[in-house]
């Protein structure tokens, strides 16, 4: 993409920004002058990349001059646009780790290492919003899949938290309601141990309990008129959906939903005969979307790295968790 790209009658900039992370996992951040665009607000350093130029020798160039750093390490995070009421920006986003000089604040500007979880706390401009989600969230989201017992859920969660899983969905249609929470407390008390966290599935009256890190919603209940799942949510919980389409996707963009899983995007032995996205679509999709964007569907482990290089946050799925043997 150019530095500036024409979007009817509005020109897109094109913007290097790096999440970099230190050596303890703190991130690096800084506040924006008062003179500039959004003055006040913290930001994740960055600048416009000139026309022709690499990403990555934008973010070191932009990098040295603001903060006297430069890094030897970039891994793709999120490309995401966001339009102002007065320029539109394509913020494309990358972590930026292995940092080389002592950081300091070139152009007078103050600068913080805080802890990955204080990031929500901090007032960002509102095109941030979608990046500190994605620097929050995992590279693996891992669906529950079919069980007889209690026990067979609880060992395949267990033992997948004990392989670096962060983020799971409690996904078991066939329960009733009762049984299904009672589970869902089972699962949090597992997450809780190691901190990762456990979506459901429901209505909104499920984010009343603290048991409870968040709501996937399914494609559906986006439809539902009314429903204010956003608001139902207390600080630290996330809004995730499940889309198909463009359609779906818009949709979970208005509701305020923090990100959301894209599938099809090959052929599952749960879903056989549906058709499915493909690479090269479940890639337009992912660019076109604002928001961290989980590719679902018919992939294994091994496939994560390219979704990343594809723009994914990463490879949710249920076979590819649920068939190991533990």
């Amino acid at each position: 993409m150019s530095s500036e790209n024409q979007a009817g009658a509005r020109k897109v900039v094109h913007v290097a920004v790096a999440v970099i992370r230190g050596d303890d996992g703190r991130i690096l951040i800084a506040r924006r002058p008062n003179d500039k665009h959004m003055g006040g607000y913290w930001e994740f350093p960055g600048g416009k990349v000139e026309k022709g130029e690499f990403v990555t020798t934008a973010l070191n160039r932009e990098l040295k001059e603001e903060l006297n750093v430069e890094a030897d390490q970039f891994r793709k995070l999120i490309s995401i646009r966001h339009d102002y009421p007065d320029r539109s920006v394509y913020l494309d986003t990358w972590w930026a780790n292995d940092i080389r000089g002592q950081p300091r604040g070139n152009e007078g500007q103050e600068i913080r290492w805080v802890d990955l979880k204080e990031l929500p706390g901090l007032n960002f401009p509102p095109a941030n919003t979608p990046i500190v989600s994605a620097a929050l969230l995992p590279n693996r989201y891992m669906i529950t899949g079919k069980f007889e017992v209690a026990a067979e859920l609880l060992e395949k969660v267990s033992y997948q938290i004990e392989e670096g899983v962060e983020l799971i969905q409690f996904r078991a249609p066939w329960l009733d309601r009762a049984t299904y929470q009672h589970l869902a407390r089972e699962l949090h008390h597992l997450c809780r141990e190691t901190g990762a966290s456990l979506l459901l599935k429901g209505e909104p009256e499920l984010l009343a309990n603290g048991w409870c890190d968040g709501i996937h919603l399914t494609s559906k209940q986006l439809q539902q008129e009314g429903v204010e799942w956003r608001s139902a949510c207390r600080s630290g919980q996330w809004l995730a959906a499940s889309c198909h389409n463009q359609e779906q996707i818009d949709r979970a963009v208005s509701l305020g939903v923090d990100f959301v899983t894209l599938s099809p995007v090959m052929s599952t032995e749960t879903h056989p005969g549906c058709e499915t996205l493909g690479m090269e679509k479940a890639a337009e999709l992912t660019e076109r979307c604002p928001l961290p964007v989980f590719w679902l569907g018919g992939m294994q482990l091994a496939d994560q790295e390219q979704l990343i290089e594809r723009g994914a946050q990463g490879l949710a799925a249920i076979g590819a968790f649920w068939s190991q043997t533990y």
